[in-house]
């Protein structure tokens, strides 16, 4: 039987492995754009990661924006481009790994970020070498050869997809998620949870996919919690980073589901981290789908080791104090049009259980 399956050149896992940055990158790779997140640079982390690098050519950028917007893209290429840098690193959450693996991809080739979200220019071939090193669990950003943007100007949140947008190197430290907030640590754990469980149901998935998927809803569903509640934990930091990265390997091949494909332009039009729109789908999700789910669903309580999966989940997300529903948000009905319109992508496509037209604006009703 034939397996495949997509992942960075190279994977680096384990505490302390932020030190091996500097010899995972080839040498004659001087100039480097370091792409930072803001909790990077305000918690000191950045310093240590200018001492790992000396004796590079360091241009650092950060202040990248929630679900990036095409403008900060666009920055991060002008400033590659401008400097001459021959590789990037990414080091933060999802937006900064997104965007900084968007500049590697495009900094080499001519035009605008703009033009190849929109489709008008296409990518043709391997960009600079990049370096992705996660500082939350729950993105996959690392392992995937695609970035979610988003354009301000027409609230469209989307990927762009090129197979040679994988990283050349992700080194995933469960370390570098001790100063992660709370809120970051459940919106992000449980968009990593959804990733494990949109990937086992997935129609896309494979024998060996749902080994990694099923292996990682395990671990995120038993120390999730508590690494929400004590990042200083460091056993459940390792199992929560590892969770999400096997997710993320699984998914890259399998695809997602309804949660991914209706969230996005859920949490473009509100404003919201894609975390927390994943979290407040999944159970309700899960429940649509459940009906032709049933065996998926108990293999999945086994592993967990609950007696019902759906029922857990709820729970779950209920005790990490996710809302029921998007009320507080202000999802209304004049909202369901973009929400339709926006939500027929590739995730869609691989939900188990199809929805119609009719049948998302209803259940978008049910959440509202």
């Amino acid at each position: 039987m034939e397996h495949t399956l997509k992942s960075p050149a190279r994977t680096v896992f384990g505490a302390g492995t932020l030190d091996e940055l500097n010899r995972e990158i080839p040498p004659f790779l001087r100039k480097i754009l370091l792409v930072a997140g803001n909790h990077v640079v305000s918690g000191g982390l950045l310093e240590r990661v200018k001492t790992i690098l000396a004796g590079r050519e360091l241009t650092v950028c950060s202040g990248i924006h929630p679900e990036p917007p095409l403008p900060d893209v666009q920055h991060l290429i002008d400033t590659g481009r401008e400097a001459g840098v021959h590789a990037v690193v990414a080091i933060g959450g999802g937006s900064v790994i997104d965007s900084a693996k968007t500049a590697a991809a495009l900094i080499p080739l001519s035009g605008g970020v703009k033009e190849y979200f929109d489709g008008s220019a296409a990518i043709t071939g391997k960009g600079l070498f990049f370096a992705a090193l996660p500082t939350t669990a729950g993105t996959g950003a690392e392992i995937t050869p695609n970035a979610v943007l988003t354009d301000p100007e027409t609230q469209i949140k989307k990927s762009l997809r090129h197979d040679t947008m994988m990283a050349d190197v992700a080194i995933i430290d469960p370390d570098l998620l001790a100063e992660c907030s709370e809120k970051v640590a459940v919106y992000s754990g449980l968009d990593a949870f959804t990733q494990a469980v949109e990937s086992y149901i997935s129609r896309g998935a494979t024998e060996l996919t749902q080994r990694y998927a099923r292996h990682a809803a395990g671990l995120l569903y038993r120390n999730l919690p508590r690494f929400c509640a004590d990042r200083g934990d460091a056993e459940a930091r390792s199992g929560t980073a590892e969770g999400s990265m096997l997710g993320a390997i699984a998914f890259t091949t399998s695809g997602l589901g309804a949660v991914h494909g209706i969230g996005h332009p859920i949490g473009s039009l509100l404003h919201l981290p894609h975390g927390l729109c994943c979290a407040i789908l999944l159970p309700k999700v899960l429940r649509w789908n459940q009906p032709l789910c049933e065996k998926q669903y108990e293999e999945l309580a086994k592993t967990c080791g609950v007696a019902d999966f759906a029922g857990s989940v709820e729970d779950l997300c209920r005790n990490l104090g996710v809302p029921d529903g998007f009320h507080e948000y202000g999802l209304n009905e004049s909202h369901y049009d973009f929400i339709l319109k926006n939500c027929r992508s590739g995730s869609m496509k691989q939900n188990p259980r199809p929805m119609s037209d009719e049948e998302v604006i209803a259940f978008l009703r049910s959440i509202s």
